[in-house]
Protein backbone atom coordinates (compact mmCIF):
# COMPACT_ATOMS: atom_id res chain seq x y z
CA UNK A 1 0.00 0.00 0.00
CA UNK A 2 1.14 3.62 -0.80
CA UNK A 3 -0.15 6.29 1.41
CA UNK A 4 -1.49 9.72 -0.51
CA UNK A 5 -3.06 12.62 0.54
CA UNK A 6 -6.40 14.25 -0.39
CA UNK A 7 -4.99 16.54 -2.54
CA UNK A 8 -3.05 13.64 -4.62
CA UNK A 9 -6.62 11.80 -4.90
CA UNK A 10 -8.47 15.54 -5.99
CA UNK A 11 -5.68 16.09 -8.49
CA UNK A 12 -6.02 12.32 -9.97
CA UNK A 13 -10.25 12.73 -9.80
CA UNK A 14 -10.28 16.39 -11.03
CA UNK A 15 -8.19 15.77 -14.07
CA UNK A 16 -10.46 12.51 -15.17
CA UNK A 17 -13.78 13.93 -14.24
CA UNK A 18 -13.33 17.40 -15.36
CA UNK A 19 -16.82 18.67 -14.55
CA UNK A 20 -17.71 16.61 -12.19
CA UNK A 21 -18.44 17.77 -8.60
CA UNK A 22 -15.71 16.02 -6.20
CA UNK A 23 -16.27 14.96 -2.86
CA UNK A 24 -13.54 13.51 -0.78
CA UNK A 25 -13.74 12.63 3.06
CA UNK A 26 -10.35 11.79 4.67
CA UNK A 27 -6.96 13.61 4.71
CA UNK A 28 -4.59 10.48 4.03
CA UNK A 29 -5.40 7.37 1.53
CA UNK A 30 -3.54 4.33 0.91
CA UNK A 31 -3.75 2.69 -2.23
CA UNK A 32 -3.29 -0.78 -3.75
CA UNK A 33 -2.47 -2.25 -7.91
CA UNK A 34 -5.22 -2.81 -9.67
CA UNK A 35 -4.36 -6.02 -9.53
CA UNK A 36 -5.39 -6.24 -5.57
CA UNK A 37 -8.57 -4.64 -6.97
CA UNK A 38 -9.47 -7.22 -9.28
CA UNK A 39 -8.50 -10.00 -6.75
CA UNK A 40 -10.95 -8.48 -4.46
CA UNK A 41 -13.59 -8.31 -6.99
CA UNK A 42 -13.19 -11.78 -7.61
CA UNK A 43 -14.24 -12.95 -3.76
CA UNK A 44 -17.04 -10.11 -3.51
CA UNK A 45 -20.40 -11.34 -4.45
CA UNK A 46 -22.25 -7.42 -5.36
CA UNK A 47 -22.38 -8.61 -8.69
CA UNK A 48 -24.30 -11.62 -8.35
CA UNK A 49 -27.37 -9.75 -6.97
CA UNK A 50 -30.78 -9.49 -8.65
CA UNK A 51 -31.25 -6.54 -10.42
CA UNK A 52 -34.60 -4.39 -9.50
CA UNK A 53 -35.27 -1.51 -10.81
CA UNK A 54 -35.13 1.58 -8.23
CA UNK A 55 -34.71 -1.04 -5.34
CA UNK A 56 -31.17 -2.87 -6.47
CA UNK A 57 -30.14 -0.63 -9.40
CA UNK A 58 -27.27 1.03 -10.17
CA UNK A 59 -26.57 2.85 -7.00
CA UNK A 60 -27.72 0.33 -4.54
CA UNK A 61 -24.79 -1.64 -6.43
CA UNK A 62 -22.43 0.93 -5.83
CA UNK A 63 -23.26 1.47 -2.29
CA UNK A 64 -23.29 -2.37 -1.68
CA UNK A 65 -19.44 -2.84 -3.48
CA UNK A 66 -17.94 0.70 -1.70
CA UNK A 67 -19.17 -0.57 1.40
CA UNK A 68 -17.72 -3.79 1.19
CA UNK A 69 -14.66 -2.92 0.31
CA UNK A 70 -14.38 -0.06 3.07
CA UNK A 71 -14.03 -3.13 5.87
CA UNK A 72 -10.74 -2.71 8.01
CA UNK A 73 -8.04 -3.64 5.70
CA UNK A 74 -9.11 -1.70 3.32
CA UNK A 75 -11.16 1.44 4.50
CA UNK A 76 -8.62 3.77 3.67
CA UNK A 77 -8.64 3.49 0.25
CA UNK A 78 -9.78 6.28 -2.54
CA UNK A 79 -12.39 4.37 -3.90
CA UNK A 80 -15.75 5.71 -4.06
CA UNK A 81 -19.20 6.42 -6.25
CA UNK A 82 -19.22 7.83 -9.38
CA UNK A 83 -22.80 9.57 -10.73
CA UNK A 84 -22.38 10.52 -14.52
CA UNK A 85 -24.96 10.58 -17.59
CA UNK A 86 -24.42 8.11 -20.34
CA UNK A 87 -26.10 7.99 -24.00
CA UNK A 88 -29.31 6.62 -22.55
CA UNK A 89 -29.30 8.14 -19.50
CA UNK A 90 -27.80 8.83 -16.11
CA UNK A 91 -25.65 5.81 -14.09
CA UNK A 92 -23.62 4.69 -11.11
CA UNK A 93 -20.57 3.03 -11.05
CA UNK A 94 -17.67 2.89 -8.87
CA UNK A 95 -14.35 4.30 -9.11
CA UNK A 96 -10.87 4.09 -7.24
CA UNK A 97 -7.49 5.52 -7.75
CA UNK A 98 -4.53 3.04 -7.56
CA UNK A 99 -1.12 3.12 -6.58
CA UNK A 100 0.28 4.53 -9.65
CA UNK A 101 -2.35 7.42 -9.72
CA UNK A 102 -4.55 5.94 -12.27
CA UNK A 103 -8.22 6.59 -12.29
CA UNK A 104 -10.37 3.61 -12.76
CA UNK A 105 -14.12 3.07 -13.15
CA UNK A 106 -15.47 0.22 -11.65
CA UNK A 107 -18.76 -1.66 -13.07
CA UNK A 108 -20.18 -3.20 -9.92
CA UNK A 109 -22.81 -5.24 -11.88
CA UNK A 110 -19.95 -6.83 -14.04
CA UNK A 111 -17.31 -6.98 -11.93
CA UNK A 112 -15.13 -5.37 -14.95
CA UNK A 113 -12.99 -1.59 -14.24
CA UNK A 114 -12.08 0.74 -16.98
CA UNK A 115 -11.11 4.29 -18.07
CA UNK A 116 -13.65 6.87 -18.32
CA UNK A 117 -15.74 6.38 -21.63
CA UNK A 118 -15.57 9.18 -24.28
CA UNK A 119 -19.43 9.67 -23.81
CA UNK A 120 -19.73 9.11 -20.05
CA UNK A 121 -20.31 12.83 -18.25
CA UNK A 122 -19.41 12.47 -14.60
CA UNK A 123 -21.37 15.02 -12.30
CA UNK A 124 -20.81 13.61 -8.76
CA UNK A 125 -17.74 11.55 -7.39
CA UNK A 126 -17.90 10.68 -3.56
CA UNK A 127 -14.82 9.14 -2.50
Amino acid sequence: MVDISYSDVLYALSTVFKSASIYISDSKYKTITIDELIRFLKDDDTNEYRYVAEYMDCDNYSFHLMGSIHNVEWGALPFGIIWTTVPNGAHAANCFVDDDMEVWIVEPQKDTYFHLPEDWIPYLVVI
